[in-house]
């Protein structure tokens, strides 16, 4: 992993400062030698800031197997289209156990976050299609259902839907057998959750963030920090609630001062002017303002998972990083 480079005087709270965001390299390796994953590594992909943004998680207990489309086609289509019809951010993901895959009253787990605030729900049904009864649009707004009972133990989610994408499979397998071995958190495999040229992914809630290109080693590490309400830097892709580009200046925030705790963000506004964004954010009641662009592109490549194809990709360029005094 290289360190962030700052150019200028580089000194936080003085003058202007430009920093890149910083690659990792994935640590896992596919066999197969044009595989997404291998050749945005390869590529020197930087993945900082490069998370879907979701502010309310459905998260589906459905024991596969998980076609490409899933959780469509596993899923009854009324429940699906209530969900997609609903207005806000949502994403609804299919999960399920990594050895016991004999569902009987399929659990179901809400988790919603402006990025400040949050709130999960646990409920089991009869049937999938009782949750069609939820108030998907309100719950996207924040509003936490009379569903099941709150949750407040955080809960990990990884990718391994290799009908989607091989890579996931390949790379996220070891990454869900390292952690039951390990048997410290409540773990779930995961149907698609984006980035899988990114592989390993995984999800940490209540937080909604996103590791990747994760071991088993560096997300045994993410899990353990996390559960002592510290996030890894290493290998934080960005926070599921923000835009990228906060995603972004949050990261370089954390980079820039050492600020580990998972709750430390207490608010956050941006404004966009042109290709610019202005990101201010509250830490551990230290502000900041932050300017982030996106950065030059980099060298095209091609992969042959999925319907392959080529990416074309480039990373984020934080302009300015000030601590704005009180």
């Amino acid at each position: 992993m290289s360190s962030l480079p700052c150019h200028g005087d580089g000194v936080l709270g003085k003058a202007s400062m430009q920093c890149l965001s910083e690659f990792v390299a994935n640590p896992q390796t596919s066999r197969r030698p044009h595989a997404c994953t291998r050749q945005s590594s390869t590529a020197g992909e930087p993945m900082v800031g490069r998370a879907g943004t979701t502010h309310l998680w459905v998260l589906i207990e459905h024991p596969g197997p998980w076609p490409a489309s899933a959780p469509d086609d596993v899923l009854p289509v009324a429940l699906t289209e209530k969900i997609y019809a609903a207005q806000g951010r949502i994403r609804l993901v299919v999960i399920r156990r990594p050895r016991n895959r004999r569902v009987l009253t399929p659990t179901c787990v809400l988790a919603w976050t402006d990025g400040t605030r949050q709130w999960m729900r646990e409920g089991s049904v009869e049937r999938y299609e009782d949750l069609s009864v939820l108030p998907f649009e309100s719950m996207a707004a924040g509003v936490e259902p009379d569903f099941g009972r709150s949750r407040t133990e955080p809960l990990f989610a990884v990718c391994t839907h290799g009908k989607k994408d091989a890579c996931c499979a390949e790379l996220g397998r070891p990454v869900v057998s390292a952690l039951d071995v390990a048997g410290i958190a409540d773990v779930w495999e995961c149907s698609h959750i984006g980035g899988d040229r990114f592989a390993a992914n995984m999800i940490a809630w209540p937080a909604a963030v996103y590791f990747s290109r994760l071991d088993g080693d560096s997300a045994t590490d993410a899990v353990e920090k996390y559960l002592n309400g510290e996030l890894a830097a290493t290998h934080l892709r960005g926070r599921a609630a923000l835009s990228q580009a906060a995603q972004a200046a949050e990261h370089a925030v954390r980079r820039a001062t050492d600020i580990v705790a998972t709750d430390a963000l207490e608010s956050i506004t941006e404004s966009v002017d042109g290709g610019r964004t202005t990101v201010d954010l509250r830490l551990e009641e230290r502000d900041f303002r932050v300017v982030v662009r996106p950065g030059p592109p980099g060298q095209p490549f091609r992969h042959d998972c999925g319907s392959g194809g080529t990416v074309e990709w480039s990373g984020w360029t934080v302009e300015h990083l000030l601590e704005q005094p009180h």
